[in-house]
């Protein structure tokens, strides 16, 4: 059985990074938001029409046109981006000062693409994103969600193919949401336009990271022992994903999130044990 350390060591401190940072903020930002979640009895048969459909369009256009769908990556990148960062800065400075850093940090991102500032952002991104809608789910609503996204991952990947195709447009547009993962150390300086799947450079999408993260933090409210139970073996489920994926015959873009996710939904029966 194939292992590569270092690869998986890199993958490893990226998500980790982002795991413990959502939950650190999601308790600073707790006290604010209160006690209000949304449950899975919330949504009507009519909210996942609604959704699908737009998923369904988002994907129509940005895969049939693509100077169009590199636009549309680019302005949500940047959305997400600004949003998140403003949330992260809140806790500390005054909203003034918040915007100000926020847009600073949108344009050193899109001036100085590479690999190491595409991570770095990523982390507080993701970070920021996970604890808000972990803050606002129920660990329940979070356990359809992962069922329901790691199904639809598998069929979008080893069925359509449509996942790929967009996965491949995001990297020719330089758009990409989630974390860039080198063979090599020194790889972190390149230039985001070197940036080719394969050997010397491995994605991790934005959703493989957001989804447990978000099951974490959702059970920072109850108990912070039950989160870091789902944090550890989310863990476990990075390294589940890492094997599979260094052990394939052919090397070839994988559904990463149902093993991450399985895991992750483990952690959470063990940790209602406690």
């Amino acid at each position: 059985m194939k292992f590569k350390i270092s690869t998986f060591v890199k993958t490893l401190i990226l998500f980790g990074l982002t795991q413990i940072l959502g939950i650190y903020l999601a308790m600073q930002i707790l006290p604010a938001i209160g006690v209000q979640t949304i449950s899975a009895s919330s949504f009507s048969l009519g909210d996942f029409i609604y959704l699908a459909a737009i998923v369904f369009l988002f994907f129509f256009f940005s895969i049939k046109y693509p100077r169009v769908g590199s636009t549309i990556y680019r302005v949500f990148l940047s959305l997400v981006i600004f949003a998140a960062m403003e949330t992260f800065a809140s806790i500390w400075l005054d909203p003034l000062s918040s915007l100000c850093l926020a847009l600073a940090v949108l344009i050193i991102f899109w001036l100085w693409q590479s690999v190491i500032v595409q991570d770095v952002v990523m982390i507080i991104t993701l970070g920021a994103v996970g604890a808000i809608f972990g803050l606002s789910l129920t660990p329940i609503t979070v356990v359809y969600i992962l069922i329901i996204f790691s199904a639809y991952d598998i069929f979008a990947v080893y069925v359509t193919g449509h996942m790929v195709k967009m996965a491949e447009a995001m990297i020719k547009s330089r758009a990409i949401f989630g974390f860039i993962i080198p063979s090599s150390v020194k790889d972190f300086g390149n230039r985001m336009q070197t940036v080719q799947p394969g050997e010397q450079f491995m994605v991790l999408g934005s959703g493989d990271v957001i989804f447990p993260l978000i099951m974490t933090v959702s059970l920072v409210r109850t108990s912070l022992t039950q989160a870091l139970i789902v944090f550890v073996f989310s863990l476990l489920g990075i390294l589940a994903t890492h094997l599979i994926f260094v052990n394939q015959k052919i090397r070839r873009p994988m559904a990463a999130l149902p093993p991450i996710a399985t895991l992750t939904i483990i952690g959470y029966l063990v940790s209602r044990l406690f």
